[in-house]
């Protein structure tokens, strides 16, 4: 019973001192700032981001070119949006670097996840590339009234 006890009360002395240690609070608080870094740089890059291709695709609406209004907001839409993925995917590997997880085994999972579902998947993959060809053919786009067999909406995104 009392070698017990000494096993736990050694346990809860050397957990104290790990956990009130310099060296364990000075990588906290550097991963912290990195981090806090890295989504901020992350947040303004998505965000000028999007403001320089809104400001890209309302001058090349002044232009004497033919483009229709609604071509250019259904691409401005999706561009905005891979801007945004590509950033904070990036963003989101960058901080698990941070924390010491190692991302290369979590994109080479992530490539054969990613083959697997798109073996399992092909009548979706056929439809996302179906929507590519519907955007840059024109056909339709954002704020269109449509109607495919009994559903009929406005195209909102």
């Amino acid at each position: 019973m009392e070698t017990t006890n000494k096993i736990v009360q050694s346990m809860n002395t050397k957990l104290w001192d790990f956990l009130t240690s310099e060296a364990l609070w000075d990588a906290v608080i550097r991963a912290s700032i990195k981090i806090i870094g890295i989504v901020v740089v992350a947040y303004l890059v998505v965000f000028f981001g999007k403001r320089i291709t809104a400001n890209v695709f309302s001058l090349s609406m002044r232009t004497p070119l033919n483009h229709s209004e609604r071509r250019q907001k259904t691409i401005l839409k999706l561009v905005q949006s891979v801007i945004s993925y590509v950033v904070y995917f990036s963003a989101i590997l960058a901080v698990l670097e941070v924390l010491n997880i190692n991302v290369t085994g979590l994109l080479a999972g992530a490539g054969i996840a990613g083959l697997a579902i798109g073996f399992g998947a092909q009548s979706l993959v056929k439809d996302v590339i179906s929507g590519f060809f519907i955007i840059f053919e024109d056909q339709f786009g954002v704020g269109d009234h449509i109607r495919l067999n009994n559903a009929e909406g406005t195209v909102v995104e």
